[in-house]
């Protein structure tokens, strides 16, 4: 992998000579720094204002996807002329912009991602530390704040439920601190990349993400896209990267100067 800023001259040069760009954006972890829940995660101030900048600019497409429900997503931002899409691509909000039908068939086993998420509360109730967010169309298992001497019982639990729910149709992906659980279907967050650049066909996308799930987007606009992954890892797909959600803030804050 490669440091944005130690190859910027020539990523500068790509971008600018490039008429319109398309720039998605990962949420936690990469325009917000983690934190020890969900709800305590604060959207600074100065990456609110380059959001805002870049997406005033007819140069630029912003969409900030996120493993977070949409409602939720939508309550750090007041930013007008920006695609918002939550629970991995899931949900999609954007001006003529619908999801396609394979992406829609998340809601018939909305029903069945609520009932394992009441089996998950009823097994860690007594555990201090699990988070469990169930958010209609995924669910998300927390387990940052849990003491060493839960983490054997959660992680035997967890291997415990995916060999005894393993013939339903849902996909478990190991995320930092986090067990994602969604709907096994043909769509995540690099469907919904796939989809985003044939609506707007000739801009370049720009692609930041940190997590396991943004790699489906590194994966899929492999060739064609600006690829940075929030902290270095061998293991991505990514081209790029940047050390910190910081860094992302410095790297927004030059694009809106470009």
């Amino acid at each position: 992998m490669r440091y944005v800023w130690d190859f910027w001259p020539e990523l500068r040069l790509r971008i600018r000579s490039t008429k319109n760009k398309l720039l998605i954006v990962d949420f936690d972890g990469t325009l917000a720094k983690i934190a020890r829940t969900p709800q305590e995660v604060v959207l600074e101030k100065e990456a609110k204002e380059a959001l805002t900048r870049l997406s005033q600019s007819p140069q630029y497409k912003l969409a900030v996807v996120s493993g977070r429900s949409l409602e939720n997503l939508m309550s750090f931002f007041q930013i007008k002329n920006v695609i918002y899409a939550g629970n991995h691509g899931l949900e999609l909000l954007g001006k003529n912009l619908s999801l396609p039908l394979k992406a829609k068939k998340a809601k018939k086993l909305e029903a069945l991602v609520w009932l394992l998420g009441e089996k998950c509360r009823e097994d860690f109730a007594g555990v201090p530390g699990v988070l469990i967010e169930d958010k209609n169309y995924t669910l998300s298992l927390h387990y940052r704040n849990i003491s060493r001497e839960h983490t054997l019982f959660f992680k035997q639990e967890v291997g415990r439920f995916r060999k005894q729910y393993a013939q339903w149709p849902l996909i478990w992906k190991k995320g930092k601190k986090v067990w994602e659980v969604r709907p096994k279907i043909k769509w995540d967050k690099g469907e919904l990349a796939l989809y985003l650049t044939k609506k707007f066909r000739g801009a370049l996308p720009i692609v930041i993400g940190d997590d396991v799930t943004d790699e489906d987007m590194f994966k899929s606009l492999k060739h064609s896209a600006i690829t940075i992954r929030v902290g270095h890892s061998n293991k991505s797909s990514a081209d790029y990267y940047l050390k910190s959600s910081r860094d992302v803030r410095t790297f927004l804050g030059e694009s809106c100067r470009l």
